[in-house]
């Protein structure tokens, strides 16, 4: 039987330098926790979108971004430090939360149903 996880399975979400400019790329990780990332889909996707937007992201740079993967080029140290902030703020919470929940659920008490005779 599998150990059960101490920690949640965070996305791994990081951003670093390739030639003159910055890349932003995460990726969710295997593990029941993060089945919450692909029931919130559509409010992610929106999220980020938005983030993107406000960050002066043209879509142009994106090569893909939703709640589970992303790949985001050609962007300037600060638009990579605060889009790699704002997804760390993002996705964390939500799959730790469902981390606990799925533990909280987990050691709930069995009731057995006994026969009266």
């Amino acid at each position: 039987m599998r150990e059960p996880a101490s920690r949640a399975a965070l996305p791994i979400i990081e951003f670093f330098k390739k030639d003159a400019a910055w890349e932003v790329h995460w990726d969710y990780q295997e593990a029941p926790e993060s089945s919450i990332l692909f029931k919130r889909q559509e409010y992610l996707r929106g999220y980020i979108d938005g983030t993107m937007d406000d960050l002066g992201i043209h879509p142009d740079k994106v090569c893909c971004a939703s709640g589970l993967t992303g790949s985001v080029k050609r962007l300037s140290r600060p638009q990579a430090v605060k889009l790699h902030n704002a997804l760390e703020r993002l996705l964390n919470p939500i799959v730790t939360k469902e981390f606990t929940r799925l533990q909280n659920m987990a050691n709930l008490p069995h009731l057995r149903l006994v026969d009266p005779e």
